[in-house]
């Protein structure tokens, strides 16, 4: 790709040229400027998520060329990984959809190429917009006014007929949306599929069968210079605020022996992906293999109740310094409201565990906004973060945040809390427990969430609209 004579698009390139740079690749692409994989968030969110990674392979083994993409609020040209090649060069725009608030970046994104973000705007001249990833299991109406296609599951139970589908799309749009729309995968305006209930037709791919490992390493990411491995699809927890146990089923491990291979052959520190490495049943084997071979590694989520002193023990080894948890409910009566299932002394217990290794900081996530929820429950968080100073933590971090029900949930019909008691509430935390660092989520961002997850398509189209209009 040549250079960009412009300034302004110079900065942009020289930003994202600056990332491709620090990549680290086990394997490499050639794009052909026609599917372009946009991740609608930074390049540290998009480089800590295996899907950009992984969809990128799939494709490619099918013969579907592609180059990644990432968001910047700042971008006005948006540059490939890859080759740097512009956005709008591209004839397939494929959005990994994984967090909400991503729907406006998504948007965004088409506006700054001059495309209607309205499905029945657009032409056969305007580039196919494919829109996939977590947020279309529990949630597709928000994004049906703007996708011409939405991929609803896991990519690895399809991605043959799927690929044929996008070569199809490349020929000729019109005759490859209506070939895709034959799909029950798919959904589209050409053979809308309302009746669709992704949380009891979409099975998980069985990970053991292909195990997504990331094609890259880079420092810019939560995991950094670490090999991204899934070693887990899905949860065995029915938590009533989490999707993940109600849209991913049924869950899927990969044996320790499949991944001992994967272990020899990288040389690099792994980054383990699974919705709680502590629920996987051959824990102490997998333990075992990473210390054979002398790996470091991080993960991604543990529970408390099932932590053992050996795998605190390597991940201190692996330079990890804070020791993070994540309770939910501030009182037991919430957590079992909230079906956590986990009592204080097992938080407490694993709290003394990663004190004997040596860790010095905690930080654990709670969420606050039930209607249960009353006085004694903040009194009995503030007994509980007593307990934790006296165990010898010098650093106690907490990130709060209000309950934002979502669909596929038994916390579904629940309401968001209001600003002004969810105002009042981060207050007496602040106020109350002393030498604790509070981090809690802006009341603007947890209304918005609320807004698009209980949007209809009709309003989600509506919104659209209205969004439209303000840029």
């Amino acid at each position: 790709m040549r250079r960009p004579r412009r300034s302004e698009d110079f900065k942009e390139f020289s930003y994202v040229q600056k990332f491709s740079s620090s990549e680290i690749r086990f394997l490499k692409f050639s794009g052909n400027r026609e599917v372009a994989l946009i991740f609608p968030s930074t390049y540290r969110v998009a480089a800590s998520s295996l899907a950009w990674s992984w969809v990128q392979q799939l494709l490619v083994q099918n013969d579907v060329a592609v180059e990644r993409f990432f968001y910047e609020k700042w971008f006005k040209k948006f540059y490939s990984i890859e080759t740097q090649t512009p956005l709008d060069e591209f004839r397939i725009l494929m959005f990994s959809f994984q967090f909400e608030l991503d729907f406006f970046n998504i948007i965004d994104t088409l506006l700054k190429l001059g495309i209607p973000p309205l499905w029945y705007n657009r032409n056969e001249n305007h580039p196919t917009i494919i829109i996939g990833g977590p947020v279309t299991l529990f949630n597709p109406d928000i994004v049906k006014p703007i996708a011409d296609i939405i991929y609803v599951g896991d990519l690895e139970n399809n991605v043959s007929q799927f690929s044929e589908g996008i070569k199809i799309l490349l020929r000729n749009k019109k005759e490859g949306i209506k070939h895709l729309s034959k799909f029950p995968y798919i959904l589209s305006h050409v053979n809308e599929k309302n009746t669709l209930q992704p949380k009891k037709e979409i099975l998980n791919f069985d990970i053991q069968k292909k195990v997504p490992i990331s094609h890259f390493i880079t420092p810019y990411s939560e995991f950094p210079n670490k090999v991204l491995i899934e070693i887990g699809r899905g949860c065995i927890r029915r938590c009533a605020f989490c999707v993940t146990g109600y849209t991913k089923k049924p869950v899927k491990f990969v044996k320790p022996e499949f991944l001992e291979e994967l272990i020899k052959k990288y040389k690099y520190p792994i980054g383990i992906i699974s919705a709680t490495i502590t629920d996987y049943p051959w824990i102490d084997k997998l333990l075992n293999i990473l210390e054979k071979y002398k790996v470091t590694f991080s993960v991604s989520s543990m529970r408390a109740d099932k932590v053992n002193i050996k795998l605190l023990e390597l991940l201190k080894k692996g330079g990890q310094n804070s020791f993070t948890i994540a309770p939910e409910g501030i009182s037991e009566k919430l957590r079992q409201v909230m079906l956590k299932d986990l009592q204080e002394s097992e938080i407490l217990n694993a709290l003394e565990l990663g004190r004997q290794i040596g860790f010095k900081n905690v930080k654990a996530y709670y969420i606050i906004g039930l209607q249960e929820e009353t006085p004694e429950d903040f009194l009995e968080l503030k007994s509980f973060i007593k307990k934790v100073k006296k165990l010898g933590y010098k650093k106690i971090t907490l990130s709060v945040n209000p309950l934002i029900p979502k669909k596929c949930t038994p916390f579904s019909e629940r309401k968001l809390i209001d600003r002004k008691s969810y105002t009042r509430k981060i207050k007496w935390l602040k106020e109350n427990l002393k030498a604790v660092k509070i981090i809690s989520e802006s009341y603007k961002s947890a209304e918005l969430q609320y807004t698009l997850n209980n949007f209809n398509e009709k309003e989600a189209e509506n919104f659209v609209e209205n969004y439209i209009r303000t840029k």
